[in-house]
């Protein structure tokens, strides 16, 4: 018989034994596990055996008042006991089935993880987005690239960088959100600000004092350079910008730059492809599950 408890920070030697050999042992949970411990919102909770054991674990953040994100759900796969992500899972639903303000309930996941696509597709939840993940990898340099005559600079102008983003064909192609690394945020000015413009990684390049070209950016943890927004008025501006994200990235200790591109948005997809940006395995890798909140009260 599983139970729940709350996951705590005498846990992660647990945590780490479970994730060791996941994506070849590159899994992101170690980075975010001592984040998600401190998280007073959400819940990170564990599925533990007669034995006090814990069996696998999930986690809830809360995106705004009315988002839910769920993420980070992983089993021990030594062990023989089944229906554990249903489990946890259905604990969460159980939970916000209390709470009526809840409007969305989403997760993402890649494409090929078809145990983890099965199993939230049984509980309910739809495809209801296919977005392409894009990465490059930076070539070791014993030096940063100085990239003169580079105009792009960080901005803090809240204004500039909102009504270049509200007109913004980017925000036309992803209506569900911006990617915060592997979790998509709804969009608003709030979060915008929030999460780039105070943190300083929103960098522009202004024309006669307008923006004509901004990316922004997160370094969750100590995971790859991900860019969250990237746009511009020309090819020549494109490449200008992504040269000033590079030095970022190689200034932060990254190596690797990130992206998830809408899948209709060709413009964005063609230079980036010309910039070397690739697939990891295939086109539409990147999917969002939603789960009907209707079905929290039926």
């Amino acid at each position: 018989m599983l139970k729940i408890r709350k996951m705590t920070q005498k846990d992660k030697p647990r945590m780490l034994e479970i994730v060791k050999n996941i994506w070849d042992g590159n899994d992101y949970l170690p980075l975010v596990f001592d984040t998600w411990i401190k998280d007073k919102k959400g819940e990170f909770v564990a599925a533990v055996d007669e034995k006090g054991e814990i069996i696998g674990f999930e986690k809830l953040t809360m995106l705004s008042d009315n988002d839910v994100w769920i993420e980070g759900l992983r089993k021990d796969e030594k062990s023989n006991i089944k229906g554990v992500g249903h489990f946890l899972t259905e604990y969460f639903l159980s939970e916000l089935s209390k709470d009526p303000k809840i409007k969305t309930i989403r997760f993402a996941t890649y494409f090929r993880l078809v145990k983890s696509i099965g199993l939230f597709s049984k509980m309910g939840f739809r495809i209801i987005e296919k977005r392409n993940h894009k990465y490059y990898r930076l070539p070791k340099l014993k030096n940063i690239p100085a990239y003169e005559g580079n105009r792009a600079e960080v901005t803090y102008d809240k204004t500039a960088v909102l009504n270049f983003i509200h007109k913004s064909d980017w925000l036309k192609k992803n209506k569900k959100g911006i990617c915060y690394s592997w979790v998509v945020k709804p969009f608003n000015d709030e979060m915008i600000i929030k999460d780039y413009i105070d943190k300083g990684r929103c960098i522009s390049i202004k024309e006669n004092n307008k923006i004509v070209a901004l990316c922004q950016y997160t370094i969750r943890e100590k995971e790859d350079f991900f860019i969250s927004f990237f746009e511009a008025d020309s090819p020549e501006l494109f490449k200008e910008l992504l040269q000033k994200i590079k030095q970022t990235a190689y200034q932060n200790g990254q190596n690797s730059l990130c992206i998830v591109l809408s899948m209709k948005d060709e413009r964005s997809s063609k230079l980036f492809k010309t910039h070397k940006f690739r697939s990891w395995e295939g086109e539409g890798d990147f999917l969002i599950f939603d789960y009907p909140v209707r079905l929290l009260w039926k």
